[in-house]
């Protein structure tokens, strides 16, 4: 899981896209790495996070909805993606993350091989 986050925080731009995830039009705030699908949602960024002298605009562009939990957030792709290239970095964060996931539930999951030696053990 760090990883993923320390990816998330090192990386403001999908060189490609990610395999599999729907590329949706949104909007980006031009100082930062602010995207929303609702340009209504990136103005209110821009009047809050932003001063005049900033010179901070309102820009469209794509994104995809790359993490579902609370990495949870849209990356821009860019505009002339390269689907050619080999190493999809979205993709290989992707897989790391599920990795980890698959851990965390086989950590979780109880023995049941455990169990059935007891159940067998108490009917004798």
């Amino acid at each position: 899981m760090d990883e993923c986050k320390e990816w998330k925080a090192a990386t403001d731009l999908l060189q490609t896209p990610v395999l599999g995830i729907e590329i949706v039009n949104a909007s980006s705030c031009s100082a930062c790495n602010f995207v929303s699908i609702r340009s209504r949602t990136v103005l209110n960024h821009l009047k809050t996070a932003h001063t005049l002298a900033e010179d901070a605009k309102l820009v469209d562009c794509h994104a995809q909805l790359v993490f579902m939990s609370n990495l949870r957030s849209y990356w821009k792709v860019a505009d002339n993606p390269q689907p050619e290239e080999t190493n999809d970095e979205g993709l290989l964060a992707l897989q790391k993350f599920d990795l980890e996931l698959k851990k965390l539930a086989e950590e979780d999951r109880p023995r049941s091989t455990g169990i059935n030696h007891l159940l067998i053990a108490t009917d004798l």
